[in-house]
């Protein structure tokens, strides 16, 4: 098996782990920052050897392989915009927390300065 079929195939598992992720309906409270790294991480690494090395077109397990990487990157493609909601979701949610945060500390420090 070569190098380039092995990574793709690794590239495939991974990415078809997060397009099950992101497809859920609660996908977006599962995906990690861990998760997006590794996305990137996989992505640079099949793009870095298939420039480096080209693609052989006579290997069929290959050309199977590639379809389905290239099938995947769609996928996530097109889960990408709802990615985004989630995250601003996720977002505006941390802010209103920090926001109740910081008006409790407040009102925590006032309560025990008027003792």
């Amino acid at each position: 098996m070569s190098e380039l079929l092995e990574r793709i195939q690794h590239a495939n598992r991974n990415l078809g782990q997060l397009v099950e992720m992101l497809s859920a309906n609660d996908g977006c409270i599962r995906i990690t920052p861990e998760h997006l790294s590794i996305l990137l991480s996989e992505l640079l690494r099949v793009g870095e050897r298939v420039q480096s090395g080209g693609i052989p077109e006579t290997d069929p397990e290959l050309s199977v392989a590639l379809h389905q990487y290239r099938k995947l990157l769609e996928q996530v493609r097109d889960l990408l915009p709802s990615l985004q909601a989630c995250l601003l979701t996720e977002r505006a949610r941390l802010e209103a927390e920090r926001s109740h945060l910081e008006a409790a500390h407040a009102w925590a420090e006032g309560s025990s300065y008027s003792r």
